[in-house]
C-alpha cells in the first residue's frame, strides 16, 4: 500500500494526516492545507512513525472555520479533503452550535417559501426541487447562517413542490430529504413543501369531556391498517385514515366495524400505533407487505399507507385531521405511538447525511448503541436532537390536535427531552397527558438520567407500562415464560402481589412501590407486543376448552377496568382476538393482526360487557384515586377460599353513586359461596353491569367459578329490601 492517505480534524486547531505506505518514511513531506483553495498557515507539531504508517499532526495558526471547505495536498500524494465529523465530539459543540429558532423546514407563504436546514458541518448545501409531476429540477444555492443553518427563499409559490437537498460533507455530496419535511411523495422519496392555510377542519376539541388524571383515561390500542383492513367488511378505502371514520360499514354478519364500533366501547383514549412515516412498508403498493411502523423514517410527516391517495401529498394529511376531528366529535381522544429511541436504518437517514456523527448514541468505544434492538439509539440528550425530538412532538399536537403520546422505548430517552415535551405540551392542551415503556435498557447514557421506571420517583410527568402488573395477572409474556399461570389463571400463590398490583403497585406489601402514585401504572395484560390474551390462555391451558378461557378473560378485562392506575386494552381483547399464537407478528400478514369484526359479532356479550365495565368505571370515580396514603386507607383485602379474594373499597360515596363497593374475584373452577352481614346488590356480573337494570338486594350469594363480580349499596338505598 503505497501513498493512500487520510485527514481529519481533531481539535478545533488541529488536523492529524495519517499517510500508509509501506516502503517510504517521509521525515519532511511537503504538505499544503486550503480552506476553498486558498492557502492557511498552519506548523507541523507532531510526527510519528509506525510499521508502513506516517501521521502528522498539523496547528492551525487559526481556528478551523466550519462552512468552508478544506483539503491537504501532499506533494507526490495529490489532494484529500478534511474529515471533520469528529467536531461533533469536541467540547463546547453543543453551544456552538445549539439553535433555538423555530423555523426549520419549508415555510410557504403565496409569494415565496424559506427553506431552512441545520448543518453545521457542510461546505455547501444546494436545494433540488421540482413542481410536482415534473420531471424537470431546478437548483438553487442555500447560504450558511448562525449556528449552522443554511437557508433560501425562493419567490414564487411553492406550494406542493417537491425537494432535496444536496449537502457536502467532508468533501463528499449526499442527497436526502429534509429532516423537517411536513409533506413527502411516496416513500419518502423527496420532501413537499405543504400550505397549511389549505386544511380547514374543526378539531371539535371543546366536546372533549374534562380529563384531570391520567387514571381517568381507558386506553384501547389498536392500528389504522388493523382495525380496518377485514376484508368481510365493506370498507371503502381499507387500511387507511379514512376508513377509520368511515360510518354504516358492517362485517357479512351485520356486526358493526371501524368507527361505528370503536365509538361505542366507552373508552377515552384510541391509542394508534405508528402513524408517521415508517419506512418497510412500499405505499405504492402496500399490500404486498406488512410491518407495524416502528422503523420511523420521517418524523413530520405521516404515514402514506394510510393515504387515500398516496401520490397526493396532501391526502395522508387532511385523512388524519379528519380522523382526529371525527372522534373528537364524540368525546374520543387520540394517542399517538412515537418511536423517537431510534430511525429505520441509521447510514441512509437524513440525520447522518446532513450531520454525520451527530444523531447517534455511541459508547466508550465510538460504536453506535442499539439498546433498542435496531442498531442506532438516538442521542436525546445532545441539543439539536432533543429540539428535534421537541419540536416533532410539538407540531403534531398543534397541527393535528394529538392529546396523548405512547413513548416507544422511552426508557431510552433521557429526562430532560420528555420533561421539556411535557411542559410544552401542556402549555398547548392543559390535559395532554404521556406515557410510555420505562424498561430500563442499556444504551451508553447513565441510567439515572434515563426515562426509565427505576427513576419514577423523580419523574412525576409520565406514566409507565406496568410489567409486574401484567406478569402477576396472566403470568409469563414470552415465550420461554408462556406456559406459566399468573394469579388470575388461577396460581394462588401470586394473590399477595396481585393485591400490590390492584392498589397500583405504590403501597409498602409484598414489594416495595414502584411509583409515587398511581397514576404512574399503566394497567394491562396485553398490547400489540407478544402474543394476545387468549393465545397465552390457549398456550398456557391446552386442557381447557374455549368456553373456560373466554370465563377467564372477562373476569380479567373486569380487573384490568377496576384496579387503580390506569387501564390498557388491546384491540380485540374484549373478545378474545388471537393472533395464532404469533408471538412477535410485527411484520408477520394482515390475516395475523387483523381485527375480526365477524368474531366480534359472534361474541357479542364480551363486546357488551367490555362497554359495561367502560361505563362502570367512569360512574365510580374513586378508582381515580393515586394517592398511596388514601388507597391504602380504603382498601381491605380478605382471603377467601381457593386461592380467592374479597376487595372492600370504603369511602365511595363522595365520588360514585355507591356507598360501598365490593369485588369478588374466583379464580378456582368451584364456585365460592358467600354469606353478607348486610343484603347488598350485584352491581356487575359475567352479565355485565347490572345493577340499574335489577333492583333485586342479596344476602347469600354465589361467586361463579372463573369470575370477577362486585357487589354494592347505592347512596340512597335504605332497609327495605326484597331478597332472593
Amino acid at each position: 500500500m503505497i501513498g493512500q492517505y487520510s485527514a481529519s480534524l481533531i481539535s478545533y486547531r488541529r488536523i492529524r494526516i495519517v499517510l500508509n505506505n509501506d516502503k517510504y518514511r517521509e521525515e519532511q513531506p511537503e504538505i499544503t492545507v486550503y480552506a476553498d483553495q486558498i492557502p492557511v498557515k498552519f506548523s507541523i507539531s507532531n510526527k510519528i512513525f509506525q510499521f508502513r504508517t506516517n501521521i502528522y499532526e498539523l496547528d492551525l495558526q487559526e481556528e478551523f472555520q466550519f462552512g468552508r471547505f478544506y483539503q491537504v495536498y501532499i506533494k507526490h500524494y495529490g489532494f484529500a479533503p478534511v474529515n471533520v465529523s469528529m467536531a461533533t465530539s469536541f467540547p463546547e459543540f453543543d453551544e456552538k452550535f445549539f439553535y433555538e429558532g423555530n423555523d426549520l423546514g419549508a415555510y410557504y407563504t403565496k409569494t415565496k417559501t424559506t427553506f431552512k436546514v441545520w448543518a453545521p458541518l457542510a461546505s455547501r448545501v444546494v436545494i433540488k426541487y421540482s413542481r410536482l409531476h415534473s420531471q424537470k429540477w431546478q437548483f438553487a444555492m442555500l447560504e450558511r447562517g448562525e449556528k449552522g443553518v443554511f437557508s433560501v427563499v425562493l419567490d414564487g409559490n411553492f406550494e406542493k413542490v417537491r425537494y432535496r437537498y444536496l449537502v457536502i460533507n467532508n468533501g463528499v455530496e449526499a442527497e436526502t430529504t429534509d429532516p423537517y419535511a411536513f409533506g413527502s411523495t411516496p416513500n419518502g422519496e423527496d420532501s413537499v413543501v405543504v400550505n397549511f392555510n389549505h386544511f380547514k377542519v374543526d378539531f371539535h376539541d371543546d366536546e372533549l369531556p374534562i380529563i384531570t388524571s391520567p387514571t381517568e383515561m381507558i386506553i384501547y390500542e389498536t392500528s389504522v391498517r388493523d382495525m380496518t383492513s377485514d376484508e368481510r367488511v365493506n370498507f371503502k378505502y381499507p387500511g387507511t385514515f379514512y376508513a377509520m371514520i368511515e360510518e354504516g360499514r358492517r362485517a357479512k354478519n351485520g356486526g358493526k366495524a371501524g368507527f361505528d364500533y370503536i365509538k361505542n366501547l366507552g373508552i377515552t383514549h384510541l391509542q394508534l400505533m405508528p402513524i408517521y412515516d415508517f419506512k418497510t412498508v412500499d405505499e405504492t403498493d402496500k399490500w404486498k407487505q406488512y410491518n407495524w411502523g416502528y422503523d420511523p423514517q420521517q418524523y413530520f410527516v405521516p404515514e402514506g399507507s394510510f393515504a387515500r391517495d398516496v401520490f397526493d401529498p396532501y391526502s395522508r394529511i387532511k385523512d388524519l385531521m379528519l380522523l382526529v376531528s371525527k372522534y373528537h366529535q364524540h368525546g374520543i381522544r387520540i394517542s399517538m405511538d412515537v418511536v423517537f429511541n431510534h430511525v429505520y436504518e441509521h447510514p441512509t437517514s437524513s440525520f447522518e447525511k446532513i450531520v454525520p456523527n451527530y444523531y447517534f448514541r455511541k459508547d466508550e468505544q465510538g460504536k453506535i448503541v442499539q439498546g433498542s434492538g435496531c442498531g442506532n439509539d438516538l442521542a436525546t440528550e445532545r441539543p439539536m436532537v432533543r429540539k428535534l425530538i421537541v419540536d416533532a412532538a410539538l407540531f403534531f399536537i398543534k397541527t393535528y390536535h394529538i392529546d396523548a403520546y405512547r413513548f416507544d422505548l422511552v426508557g431510552l430517552i433521557d429526562q430532560k427531552t420528555i420533561k421539556l415535551i411535557n411542559e410544552k405540551a401542556r402549555l398547548i392542551r392543559p390535559d395532554f397527558m404521556l406515557y410510555g415503556e420505562g424498561w430500563n435498557m442499556s444504551t451508553a447514557y447513565p441510567s439515572d438520567k434515563l426515562t426509565n421506571m427505576n427513576n419514577a420517583f423523580n419523574i412525576d410527568y409520565i406514566s409507565f407500562f406496568n410489567d409486574s402488573f401484567r406478569e402477576i395477572v396472566k403470568g409469563g409474556s414470552f415465550e420461554d415464560r408462556i406456559n406459566e399461570r399468573g394469579y388470575m389463571l388461577g396460581n394462588p400463590a401470586y394473590r399477595e402481589g396481585f393485591k400490590f398490583s390492584f392498589k397500583g403497585s405504590v403501597t409498602n406489601q409484598t414489594f416495595t412501590p414502584k411509583f409515587p402514585g398511581a397514576w404512574q401504572s399503566i394497567n394491562y395484560v396485553e398490547c400489540h407486543d407478544n402474543g394476545t390474551l387468549i393465545d397465552k390462555l390457549i398456550a398456557s391451558e391446552p386442557e381447557n376448552d374455549t368456553s373456560v378461557h373466554l370465563k377467564k378473560l372477562q373476569a380479567i378485562n373486569a380487573v384490568v377496568m377496576l384496579s387503580y392506575g390506569v387501564p390498557f386494552f388491546h384491540r380485540g381483547q374484549e373478545f378474545g382476538l388471537s393472533k395464532y399464537g404469533d408471538m412477535n407478528s410485527y411484520r408477520s400478514s394482515d390475516k395475523v393482526n387483523q381485527f375480526a369484526y365477524t368474531l366480534a359479532h359472534k361474541r357479542q356479550n364480551l363486546v357488551d360487557y367490555f362497554k359495561d365495565l367502560t361505563r362502570l368505571r367512569k360512574d365510580c370515580r374513586f378508582l381515580y384515586e393515586t394517592r398511596p396514603e388514601l388507597i391504602e386507607q380504603n382498601l381491605v383485602f380478605h382471603d377467601l377460599d381457593n386461592g380467592g379474594l374479597q376487595i372492600d373499597i370504603l369511602n365511595t360515596s363522595q365520588s360514585s353513586p355507591y356507598r360501598s363497593f365490593s369485588i369478588y374475584i374466583n379464580i378456582s373452577t368451584s364456585p365460592l359461596f358467600i354469606k353478607l352481614k348486610e343484603p347488598q346488590k350485584v352491581i356487575l356480573n359475567q352479565v355485565g353491569y347490572i345493577e340499574a337494570k335489577m333492583d333485586e338486594y342479596v344476602q347469600n350469594i354465589m361467586i361463579p367459578k372463573l369470575a370477577t363480580i362486585v357487589i354494592g349499596l347505592r347512596n340512597e338505598d335504605e332497609g327495605s329490601f326484597v331478597l332472593n
